[in-house]
């Protein structure tokens, strides 16, 4: 049909072909009547553009604002993300029409951001360049923008398909606490962002895991939990340390997320941000996030002697390639376990007389 309900959106979306290519986009209008007159004004815009052999101009700002509101907003759940980054391209871009912005220009945006710092804030974490995989991520986003906008012809063609992307071999991270590090974090925290750490800690989940975490994914008798929105979009089952299990049976139902504070209440980017940032610098560590409680449970796994491929199955990797950053910890500790098997006694040491006889004995 020309004019369609699409699930997950109150809207009524259009779909036609132009030019070969499917175009579908929301009508914005929850009026099915509205919707189809939403839907003949873009068809025929779209004959006439073909009849003149152009695509009607369009700010790069207003191209990001259809893909936020009719693509991401709709279907990820890095919608709030996905905002923050628009608004850093909207700062650069501007004005500028979508099909003025070339792959040079892109590369323009590559070097601003690199020379881009984030300041120190007042809870004493200093300031940083940002970085590559930083940037990579919101040329991925632009690259995304500009595909949908082909996909909806309202452009021709992507100009960051001609740019390269900063390298990120070499450059996963496994910074992970030491016991030292990790009691003077948790003696700081306030207690709610406390019980936060320790389920990191103790299940390897990432923040967004945590604060999606539904009652219902917890399983107090079999003893485990149940993340069904990951990020590979697989279930994953996590058995429930005692220090987890504390932890939640501690706190309040107060509603259907066990971190209810995510939604009505303190958002991590609110308060809770602040808490964590100020405990950061309280406990002294240097180049520590939040993320790097997931390397803390992985290292401290792999350094027991778990097997990568368990510790990959916790972690949620859909293969052991991402885990292997963490095997340069293993040969220490499997020396040390090769040292605790038993001695054999000492056999008796060779002496020169009994090596020359041993010699003269194979010669002969």
């Amino acid at each position: 049909m020309a004019v369609y309900r699409k699930a997950g959106s109150p809207y009524w979306w259009y779909s036609f072909t132009h030019k070969g290519r499917r175009v579908f986009a929301s009508t914005g209008a929850t009026d099915h009547k509205v919707a189809k007159l939403v839907y003949l004004r873009e068809r025929n815009r779209a004959i006439e553009r073909r009849a003149t052999g152009e695509l009607a101009p369009i700010k790069l700002r207003d191209l990001c604002n259809r893909f936020l509101n009719d693509y991401s907003k709709p279907n990820k759940r890095s919608y709030k993300a996905d905002t923050y980054i628009v608004n850093c391209l909207n700062a650069f871009f501007g004005d500028r029409l979508a099909s003025d912005v070339t792959a040079h220009g892109v590369e323009q945006f590559k070097a601003h951001r690199r020379q881009t710092f984030i300041p120190e804030s007042e809870e004493g974490r200093a300031a940083r360049q940002i970085s590559g995989a930083r940037i990579n991520r919101e040329l991925s986003l632009l690259k995304t923008i500009y595909n949908k906008g082909v996909e909806w012809g309202l452009v021709e063609s992507n100009p960051v398909d001609r740019v390269k992307f900063f390298s990120e071999k070499g450059r996963a991270r496994t910074r992970y606490l030491t016991a030292d590090e990790k009691k003077s974090l948790l003696e700081v925290c306030p207690p709610a962002l406390r019980r936060i750490v320790i389920v990191a800690l103790k299940t390897g989940m990432r923040r967004g895991e945590i604060f999606g975490l539904k009652w219902s994914d917890v399983d107090f008798h079999a003893g485990q939990l149940t993340l069904k929105r990951t990020k590979s979009g697989e279930t994953r089952f996590i058995p429930m340390h005692r220090d987890v299990r504390d932890v939640l049976t501690s706190l309040p139902r107060s509603g259907d997320y066990v971190f209810e504070g995510d939604r009505g209440g303190t958002s991590w980017h609110g308060a809770l941000r602040v808490e964590w940032d100020k405990a950061v610098h309280a406990a002294a560590l240097l180049d520590f996030v939040f993320h790097d409680l997931r390397h803390t449970f992985a290292s401290e796994l792999v350094m027991r002697g778990v097997d990568l491929l368990t510790v990959s199955k916790l972690l949620g990797h859909s293969t052991t390639r991402i885990t292997e950053r963490y095997a340069h910890l293993a040969p220490a500790h499997k020396a040390v376990a090769i040292n605790m098997l038993a001695s054999e006694p000492s056999a008796p040491l060779a002496t020169p007389k009994a090596l020359q006889d041993l010699r003269k004995g194979v010669s002969a």
